[in-house]
């Protein structure tokens, strides 16, 4: 790391990594560690997690409804007494 707080990514890594020179890198900092990821992978990364999420939020909704009758009737049975 240089004076003012630069790193160098060795050629042949930057090849195998298939960075360019205008490829957008994230550090990470983590536990005390750094970890360097491509802002395009990151950005993948995250909308994978929010479609994960959105299915969950779909299903559970879904089976919240399914039991929507079951609900209302414990409701009104305890209404009653």
């Amino acid at each position: 790391m240089n004076s003012r707080g630069q790193i160098v990514i060795p050629e042949e890594m930057r090849r195998s990594l298939n960075l360019s020179n205008k490829e957008a890198l994230l550090l990470i900092e983590q536990d005390g560690k750094i970890t360097i990821e491509k802002e395009s992978d990151m950005a993948r990364k995250i909308a994978d997690e929010e479609a994960f999420w959105g299915r969950m939020s779909i299903e559970s909704l879904r089976r919240a409804w399914d039991k929507e009758d079951e609900v209302w009737d414990k409701i009104a049975k305890e209404d009653l007494k």
